[in-house]
């Protein structure tokens, strides 16, 4: 029986909302961000912190790969957080009946026998409509922070896994939410856990 959800998703896509109606449907724990604040006080750093890691490991440049002396030390703080998130995650779901959305957890747990690896996409169309509602803004801002976001989403991903994200082979469906309706989506998903 699989009792723990991974969400991985593109922006704008409908999966963040879908996970959490999934958990709220099945009783199970939703996790997304708060896994941040609970590794912070884990380690006794700030959110911000770790936050900032990532976003310095996406941004990696030509100058920190030809000069890494310059961004060693920001690097391997980075690593440090990744491995130790992997590990936070792997402890988090040994009571089971959990979603996680995001922070690379399909990778962390791509060997757990009880976990269901999601990857949710949209058509353009439907992401920009839904970026437009949610957060108030114009379909070119929408398609700006999908492209943006979807960007360090991959490149994240990408640096911390070596794997290639949104690849078929590293989740066991892809469900495209702007064909199916974030509804229809939720059903599916309880059927595939009941």
């Amino acid at each position: 029986m699989k009792n723990i959800v991974t969400i991985s998703r593109e922006y704008g896509s409908g999966g963040y909302e879908v996970g959490q109606k999934v958990a709220e449907a099945v009783g199970y724990k939703f996790y997304d961000k708060e896994l941040i604040a609970q590794i912070a006080e884990k380690f006794m750093i700030s959110e911000s912190y770790i936050a900032s890691l990532e976003d310095k490991a996406i941004r990696r440049n030509i100058f920190q790969e030809v000069f890494p002396v310059f961004a060693k030390t920001e690097t391997e703080d980075a690593d440090y957080i990744f491995r130790e998130q992997g590990k936070f995650i792997v402890q988090l779901v040994e009571n089971g009946n959990c979603v996680i959305a995001g922070r690379r957890a399909d990778f962390y747990l791509k060997d757990h026998p009880n976990a269901l690896h999601l990857f949710f996409y949209a058509d353009m169309d439907f992401k920009v409509e839904r970026i437009c509602r949610t957060e108030s803004c114009t379909e070119d801002e929408a398609r700006k922070k999908i492209i943006e976001m979807d960007k360090r989403r991959r490149t994240s991903y990408e640096y911390v896994t070596g794997r290639t994200w949104g690849d078929i082979h590293n989740y066991d469906r892809l469900i495209c939410t702007s064909s199916l309706g974030l509804e229809k989506c939720v059903e599916e998903i309880v059927g595939l856990l009941g």
